[in-house]
């Protein structure tokens, strides 16, 4: 197809597709030996298909607020600044390089992850009922394809990237895990419990569909200039 880029993921798989990922990027997976006039001509055959999918996608993207500055962070929905001075989120005078600095602000935002993640848990586990002893605790892991998990042995997963979207998502996250407690599947009594805990659940996973993009975005970068204007004072 003229115009469109993709990437072409060659491997032993024996079928052909095609993926539109929520950033708008695409992704082809093929057999390592499928020649290119195959691949071309099945992507002509669903040009329609991806071209509803991209503007799906981009319709998605769109209600998410945009960052305009090097210095900017999802967080809870929103757009933060980050600097040496007049920033949402204050970076140690003592930390010159934008290096460092980034390493304090994910630190930061992680702390903010297990704290938020943590009082949310505490207060949908009640309503898990005598299930909800089965829990162990929370753990903090980066993922590029999941919100969240829990397994068999009661211990919460979520997604350190969780704290980036708006907090009705994230309670939305919390209660699904917790239901995992009680029904370890995705039967219709897991999701008839879903509904009873949190009734603004469908509402809420369809804004957490829209910002499951972010889960890609380069969260700080690296080579902003500390001197300009949330920079450090030079010294």
């Amino acid at each position: 197809m003229d115009g469109l880029h993709y990437e072409l993921v060659r491997s032993s798989r024996r079928t052909l597709s095609v993926e539109v990922q929520p950033t708008g990027s695409i992704v082809v997976r093929c057999p390592h030996r499928m020649p290119l006039y195959e691949i071309e001509r099945f992507l002509v055959m669903r040009e329609a298909w991806i071209n509803e999918r991209l503007q799906d996608a981009e319709a998605k993207r769109s209600i998410i607020p945009q960052r305009t500055q090097p210095h900017h962070i999802y967080h809870r929905g929103e757009v933060l600044s980050w600097g040496w001075q007049n920033a949402d989120v204050i970076v140690p005078q003592r930390l010159t390089t934008p290096e460092a600095a980034q390493k304090f602000v994910a630190r930061w935002q992680r702390s903010e992850a297990e704290s938020v993640f943590s009082k949310m848990i505490a207060q949908e586990l009640p309503a898990i009922g005598v299930p909800g002893l089965r829990y162990q605790g929370l753990k903090l892991r980066r993922m590029k394809r999941r919100w969240g998990s829990c397994s068999s042995t009661g211990f919460i997963t979520l997604n350190e990237h969780l704290i980036r979207v708006p907090d009705g998502c994230i309670r939305g996250v919390v209660v699904h895990e917790l239901c995992h407690l009680v029904h370890l599947h995705h039967g219709a009594a897991f999701h008839h419990l879903v509904a009873d805990v949190y009734p603004e659940h469908r509402m809420t996973d369809a804004i957490l569909d829209a910002w499951t993009s972010v889960l890609h975005a380069t969260e700080i970068d690296a080579t902003a200039d500390p001197t300009t204007k949330n920079g450090a004072p030079a010294s």
